[in-house]
């Protein structure tokens, strides 16, 4: 039975091209996802005239405490993801946000504009072209991070052990 669009489909509206946006003002839907180990959010908030916002959330890593076990080496990984955060802050493109959160999280943030309403495949492009660009970023916060001695297989660094 062939659905008479355009139609109403969770929070986005469907339009007889399969194309989706927002169905209602001021809502912007997330759609949650993993990538090496990181909780990715991407929200889609229409804007003026079929302009859209696609944007991206995640916490990459976390800046360790220097309470408990050996002072000299917590502070010495604390000292080094500092740094890293601060390099970090200076290397992403315009449209990036690095946030250190309260609890010493390192949170990275994206936007990019699309034209809505939008295909599943230009959202989709959107992602995939994202999570390559954050991988850089993950990888270095995991090698600054490591323990002195660490090998690097095995080693998970801050950022897969929140919580908990």
């Amino acid at each position: 039975m062939p659905l008479d669009a355009p139609f109403q489909l969770g929070p986005f509206v469907v339009d007889p091209q399969d194309r989706i946006e927002p169905g209602e003002a001021g809502c912007a839907p997330e759609f949650p996802l993993s990538w090496r180990g990181c909780s990715v959010h991407a929200q889609l908030a229409a804007g003026d005239a079929g302009s859209g916002r696609l944007s991206f959330s995640t916490v990459v890593g976390r800046v360790p405490s220097t309470a408990g076990g050996d002072a000299a080496v917590n502070g010495a990984r604390r000292a080094r993801m500092f740094d890293a955060v601060r390099g970090l802050e200076s290397a992403v493109e315009a449209s990036w946000r690095v946030h250190l959160l309260a609890d010493h999280r390192v949170a990275v943030g994206a936007t990019r504009n699309l034209t809505l309403p939008a295909s599943v495949v230009d959202l989709l492009t959107q992602v995939t072209c994202f999570l390559p660009e954050l991988a850089p970023h993950l990888d270095m916060l995991d090698e600054i991070d490591r323990p002195d001695g660490a090998p690097e297989s095995g080693w998970t660094g801050t950022r897969n052990t929140w919580p908990g």
